[in-house]
Formats: C-alpha cells, structure tokens, sequence
C-alpha cells in the first residue's frame, strides 16, 4: 500500500563478512593468477628482511668463492660439465660428492657476473627465486589438482610462508631445491594442459562421473617440452629427474577412471586414444631409463665417499640399527612439515641418536607419519573422483621427490635436512589444500542415470577438439559461482576463514623469527647453538664464534660438547689448543693439539699441516725444541709451500744451527714477500752470521711494508689460527 514502511531484518556482521569473503572468493577465482600474485606480496614481507643480508655461511663459500666455475674470467662449458656442484673435479683421485648441478652453478656464475662476490645480491635472487615457485604452486593447484583461484591462491601462501623453506632461501646453496623446484612445477604444468587436464573440484556432483577432460595436445611430439623441463629440474638438482614418475600416474589415474567408465556404460575406449596414451607412456620410460642412464655414467657412479660426521647412521654396522634410524628419520622429516616449531640448520651426530631397539619410543612419531600418511592414500582413494586426483597427485609429489632423500636406495650425505623438504613440501600444501576445500564443500549427492548417459556421451566424442563434458562443465561452474550460499555455509565459512588466518598469522611469524636467525653467520650460529647442545656441528661453530669474539670460556665449553658428541673428530680438540696458545696456557695446549693429530680430520676445514705446526709452537713453548722442530718438518713435508712453517723452523732451530736457519729464512720470504716479520726475522739472522748486506737490504724491505716495525731482538715465531 502506499505510504506503508518496509522494514529489513539487519545483517549480523558475521554474515556480512561471509557475503564479503564469498565476493573476494568469487573474484579470485575469476582472476586467479591476479589473487595468486597477490599473496606473494605476504611471501615477500616475511622475507623481506633477508633482502638487505649479507655474507656467505658455510658451504656457501665452497659453492660460490671458492667454486671456479662461478668465480674464474672465463669458464667453458667443458669445465661446467667436469666439475660438481662444490667446483671439484668429478673424475680422479680427489674427493667428490656426485652432486652434478651445472645449471644452479650457472645462476651462481650469473649472479657473480652482474655484481661480483657481493653476497647481497644472491640473496635477493633466491627470495625472487621462492616468490616464484610460489606463484608456480598456485599454479600447480589450478592445472594438475583442479583447484579454482581462490583455493590455489592459499595454496600459493601456504607453500610460500612455510618456516622449512628459510633454509633454501637463506643458504644459497639452497636455491638447488628452488630452481629444480620450479622447474619441476613448470613440467607438471605442462603435461597436464597437454594431455591430462584434472577435474575441476568445483563441478555439481551430476557430472562426478564424466569422462576425463581431454588435453589441447595429441600429438606425442609435444613430450619433448614437460620432458625438457624434468631434466632442466634435475640439472638443478638430482631430486628434479624423479618428476618423470609424476607424468606415469597421471597417465595411470586418467586410464583407470576411463576404463571404469567403460566398463559401466559399456562404451569402447577410441582405439586412436588409446594408441597415442600407449605412445605417451612407451616414449616416458623410455626416456627416463636413458636419463638415468646418462646421469650415471657422466657422474661416474653414485657411491658417496662420506665421513660418520656427515652421516653417522650410515656407518652402523647392525642393519636393524640403520632401518629403525632411517625410519625414525621419516618421521622427524613429517614433524617439521606439520609442525615446524624447531628448526636447526644441522641434525648432524648426537643431535639425532640412532635407534637400536623396535621398543625406542620415539618410533612412535614414525608411526603416527606412516599412519597419517596410509591414512591420506586411503582418503584419497576413497574419494570422490574429482579428489581422487586431486588428492593422490599430491601425494605422490611429496613421496616421489622426497624418496631420494629417505635413505632407502642409499645413504644420503646428511642425517635431515630442512632444505631436503622443499620440492616434497609442494605435495604437501596441495593435500592439505585439496582435503580442506573437500571438507568445506560438503558431500555430493549420489549420481543418477541420466549422469550415466551424459558421461556415455562424454566418453563418444572425447577424441574432438572440444567435448560436450566440457561445455557441461561450465554451465555446471557458473551455476556454483551464481548460487547463494546459505547462512549456515557463510557462519562455516567465516570460522574456517577465522582458523585459516590464525594459522597463517603462525606460520609467517615463525617464518619471520627464522629469517632473523639466519641474519648472519654470528645470529645463526649462536642461535641455534643454545638450541642444538647435542650436535657437533652446531656446537663447533658456535664454538668458532665464541673464538673470534675472544670469549674463549664459552668457546671451550662449546668446543668440548661437541667434542662430547663427536669424540673421532680433530677439529675440536685443533681448536681448543689454539684458544689455549692464544691464553698462554701451553701445557694444556699441548695436550689438546696431540690428541688432534690422532683423530679424524676434515680436509676441506683445517689442513694436517696446520695442526702439526700449532703443536710444535706448544712443544717449543713447554721447552721441547727437538720434538717441535720433528714437528714442524712434517707439517712442511705435508706441504713445502707452507711459509709459516718455514719461517718458525728458522726460529726452532736458531740455536742448534743459525746458518739452516737463515736459509729457511730465506724459503720463507721467497714464499710470502709480503711479509714484514720474515724480513725482520731475516735481518736479525743475517746481522749475527756476519752478513751485513743482506741484513740490511732485508731490514730496509720489512720497514717498507711496515713503517712501524720495531727493531727485532729475537727471532719471532708466528701463530695465525687458520681458517
């Protein structure tokens, strides 16, 4: 009537939120790679401190300064292929991991050629790096999971917030797993929009049993670029070349749901289809037996020459011991998944103890891994077909390429590695995403006949250039996107939006504290160290800087847990006797340094020449002349170019025999002429074997490099800590 008054029920902010995340939701799907750009706006804010860093942190300096095929003028591509990721030669006598990665390398040498050893830089590309592969999940969950753009935009941050990942974007030498991370994801991408396309999870339930959505390609030519992309992945790193397995199941699930639709509507696969999908999987094994193959004879092998310090559970001799640890191993790998609250750079020794008996309770959290991870096959087998694929793709993701890290063929160079979980993350977030998106979309009703008859129809003219399922598929979506949700779903809605955003808030602050941490090599060593007591690695590095902050009690209390942890190892007990020369503490000193000689060295850290010369100078000092110049002579005989040691055998034997000791003087200043010291000590010598000339020409030379030098009255050994 008119002039009668309307009144609206008010909307309660809770619905109005549900109404404004369906919008959001709708226009992310409308525009997914526009949402999915978006969220790496979160990835690069929990990283963005690490934007300004600096320095190289452990083997950081092997790959990149040291490495010749990222630091020499000119490199070949000879010398890329002879050469490991570490810059050693692959073949020969020398040591060797068989990590072949010539295209990281090449970033490496990339990066050096745009701004040099300047370490800022390298940073900046691995976090471009990880925003990229981000994006590049989301895009996973589009075309091989058959998520819309609002689940693979979360998909995207869950993937790009997770804390494990800090180790691949903070330790350069974690871009192998990203850049063979995004290659991986690019090949996936590809063959899926190729040949096998998923179901969309979004479709009505009438069309749950259609006939798999046909690929734009047919002709098996198009192998050549997914598979291109899969050696791309493992020249970056090894994991990479076990993605060919993924394009086998896609092809085995495509088959199978096909087959079962013949089976129920008694259709005929189309002999042409089935001779291009026989082509498709003949041409893929064939093509992943010749990669291993060549991989294997370029590297040489795959035997490992490895130390206990780099994988301790390796060198047990009870095959129980190794299967129980190994096992165990699985299930740390799983925690730092679902719970990544302790993170730590090293895992190495007695951080992860072996386990020797089925009764260890900590099998428990191998246990509760296996379970869940049965569990997720069984509900993804379970489930409907549009998450079947879904679900078990995901999971082979995360077995597949984490399954050359799982120690089961061989032995792996380290106990766990956080950086090891990048590329099985993926599968991860997918399953969690895809499981997620299931649970909030409720059952689907039971199929009906007349769904019989549209995927009979569908399966008819799958061999054209469209299909009718396909045309059903988007009528079927656009009356989803349009049908209002009810006020029960948007209250559903907002708690999962509510939950969702607590759990992000989570990770991208764990994230954050962990981007902190890896700072420096100073942040990350004193860190972790408080964290990690029982590990040699930590504990001699937190030792390492303790030592060059002259905090020499806490450096030896450091030194001696790792000592505790690592009892076969050198490198503490080298340490602490240099502390105790730098304390004046000789005696002590002494007895450290002999008992280094005797144990197990790392090469690669500390030279042999190095420890037998630190002991002379302790011997020397404790009154034992003959045996530091015994000393002193096999530190030279390990290695004649040592100029340090030259010049402290002068001064060791300057009593017994003046005259060997000025020409060892001599040998020392022709190996470092740049030098002070030796020409001063030179100079001493000359004067008392009545050699005034050359006395004062080496005198004259000393005080040109050092102005200050003072007027020497005894010969002046020299001690500098190495490395």
């Amino acid at each position: 009537a008119a002039g009668s008054v309307v009144f609206q029920q008010p909307v309660s902010p809770m619905l109005a939120l549900g109404r404004g995340l369906c919008a959001v939701g709708r226009w992310a799907d409308q525009a997914p790679w526009l949402a999915i750009l978006l969220v790496q706006l979160v990835v690069l804010a929990s990283y963005g401190a690490a934007l300004a860093y600096k320095g190289y942190k452990m083997d950081d300096t092997v790959a990149i300064s040291r490495n010749p095929n990222v630091v020499a003028e000119e490199v070949t591509l000879a010398e890329i292929m002879r050469r490991d990721f570490w810059g050693l030669p692959m073949h020969g006598a020398g040591w060797t991991n068989k990590s072949f990665r010539p295209l990281t390398t090449w970033t490496f040498r990339l990066n050096y050629l745009l701004h040099g050893l300047e370490s800022s830089g390298f940073f900046i590309a691995n976090v471009f790096l990880h925003c990229v592969a981000s994006l590049l999940v989301g895009q996973t969950a589009m075309s091989v999971a058959g998520l819309s753009g609002s689940w693979a935009a979360i998909a995207s941050l869950f993937f790009g917030v997770h804390p494990v990942h800090t180790e691949n974007v903070l330790y350069l030498v974690g871009r192998a797993d990203v850049l063979a991370t995004i290659f991986g994801a690019l090949a996936l991408n590809m063959y899926a929009a190729l040949y096998c396309p998923p179901p969309l999870l979004a479709v009505a339930a009438a069309d749950e049993e259609a006939a798999p959505t046909k690929g734009w390609a047919s002709n098996p030519a198009w192998l050549v670029f997914p598979m291109g992309l899969v050696v791309a992945s493992g020249l970056c790193k090894e994991t990479g070349f076990t993605l060919f397995a993924l394009f086998l199941l896609m092809e085995l699930l495509d088959f199978v749901d096909l087959r079962s639709l013949v089976a129920r509507t008694g259709q005929r696969i189309p002999p042409r289809q089935w001779r291009r999908t026989r082509l498709r999987v003949i041409l893929l094994g064939v093509a992943t037996v010749f990669v291993f193959i060549a991989r294997y004879r370029h590297t040489g092998g795959t035997s490992l020459n490895m130390s206990p310090q780099d994988n301790p559970i390796s060198f047990e001799s009870s095959k129980l011991t190794r299967m129980l640890s190994y096992a165990y191993l699985h299930g740390v790998y799983m925690r730092l998944l679902c719970w990544p609250q302790f993170l730590c750079y090293d895992y190495s020794m007695d951080a992860i103890p072996s386990v020797t008996t089925p009764l260890d309770c900590r099998l428990l959290l191998t246990c509760a891994g296996y379970v869940g991870l049965f569990g997720a096959v069984t509900v993804a087998l379970r489930a409907p077909k549009r998450y079947r694929r879904a679900g078990l793709m995901s999971l082979a993701i995360l077995v597949v390429s984490f399954f050359p890290a799982s120690n089961i063929l061989f032995p792996v160079g380290t106990v766990v590695g956080e950086r090891l979980l990048y590329t099985p993350s993926v599968g991860f977030c997918l399953f969690v995403v895809a499981w997620l998106h299931r649970g909030f979309s409720g059952r689907p009703r039971p199929q009906t006949r007349h769904d019989d008859a549209s995927a009979a129809h569908g399966v008819g003219r799958r061999n054209g250039k469209s299909t009718s399922n396909g045309r059903a598929n988007g009528r079927v979506q656009q009356v989803v996107d349009e049908a209002p949700p009810a006020p029960r779903q948007l209250r559903r809605l907002v708690l999962c939006f509510v939950v969702g955003s607590a759990v992000t808030a989570a990770l991208v602050v764990r994230t954050l504290l962990r981007v902190q941490d890896w700072e420096s090599s100073d942040t990350l060593f004193l860190h972790d160290g408080r964290i990690q007591p029982t590990s040699s690695k930590v504990q001699f590095n937190l030792g390492i800087t303790h030592m060059q902050n002259q905090d020499w009690d806490s450096a030896v209390e450091a030194l001696i847990r790792c000592a505790w942890a690592d009892p076969l190892s050198s490198l503490p007990f080298y340490r602490i006797g240099q502390i105790e020369i730098l304390r004046g503490r000789f005696e002590t000193a002494e007895h450290y340094l002999a008992a280094a000689i005797d144990k197990f060295g790392a090469s690669m850290m500390v030279r042999d020449e190095e420890v037998f010369h630190d002991l002379a100078l302790a011997m020397f000092q404790n009154g034992k002349v003959e045996q530091a110049e015994t000393r002193l002579r096999v530190a030279l005989q390990l290695n004649p170019e040592f100029a340090k040691g030259w010049n402290n055998l002068a001064c060791c034997m300057i009593n017994r025999d003046i005259y060997d000791s000025t020409r060892a003087l001599r040998k020392a200043v022709s190996l470092s002429p740049e030098n002070p010291q030796y020409w001063a000590n030179l100079a001493l010598l000359a004067q008392h074997t009545g050699d005034p000339a050359t006395a004062s020409s080496a005198w004259r030379r000393a005080t040109e490099l050092w102005p200050a030098m003072p007027e020497p009255q005894d010969c002046t050994w020299e001690f500098a800590p190495a490395g």
